[in-house]
């Protein structure tokens, strides 16, 4: 359960209210799937709509800096983490498709992910982005505004905060990498039986060729 705080504040009303809207869609998704009597298809729902919801604040976001022309190195950069984000939250794009009860599983896992992105997200890119916002408005140009960011500098607390995310992250994608690495043992145990069957079935026939011809010649 993700608890708010000002800490997260990037006093952009918009994106704030925003942030605030995913991380109550995450908690209500994160409490629905503990139930012991759940509908799968309110689930089902609830992804979706945190989903579609999470794209559109990522579009509001660059739409955002496009119209306020921050710096393009800025802007090469978030962009980046946002189509890689989006890339990983298709990859959990089976879940929505999924009937069995196992979507409760994957639905933790989603809602775990898109958290700890968030918070990580927000802390470091989005203040990044919030700082060069309001030097543009104070009237830096938006070059200026970008170079200034050397100067700026995160608190110990939300060090914290930020790595506790980025570790918990790291440890999802670990447990991943290796569930992948047992379903590409798997795969592989499965081919190398077709193969096996294969040889064997082709020797069989060879043998059976073979003796049709030592029949033929006698």
């Amino acid at each position: 359960m993700f608890i708010w705080s000002d800490t997260f504040n990037t006093n952009i009303e918009l994106i704030d209210l925003q942030h605030k809207n995913l991380f109550q869609l995450l908690n209500k998704l994160s409490l629905s799937i503990k139930q012991d009597e759940i509908r799968y298809e309110d689930v089902n729902n609830s992804i979706k709509l945190l989903i579609h919801y999470t794209e559109n604040h990522l579009h509001d976001e660059e739409l955002l800096m496009l119209e306020s022309r921050i710096d393009a190195r800025h802007l090469t950069r978030h962009r980046m983490e946002h189509n890689s984000f989006l890339y990983d939250v298709g990859l959990f794009s089976d879940i929505t498709s999924s009937d069995d009860r196992r979507i409760t599983g994957k639905a933790a896992k989603l809602v775990r992910f898109i958290t700890y992105w968030l918070i990580f997200h927000i802390l470091g890119t989005d203040m990044l982005m919030s700082a060069q916002l309001n030097n543009i408005k104070a009237g830096m140009s938006p070059q200026q505004a970008f170079d200034k960011l050397k100067d700026h500098t995160i608190d110990p607390a939300t060090v914290n905060i930020m790595l506790d995310a980025i570790i918990n992250l790291w440890l999802d994608a670990k447990e991943r990498c290796n569930q992948m690495d047992l379903k590409i043992t798997e795969l592989e145990k499965k081919i190398e039986s077709l193969q096996s069957k294969q040889e064997s079935s082709s020797t069989s026939q060879l043998e059976d060729s073979v003796l049709e011809l030592d029949w033929f010649i006698k």
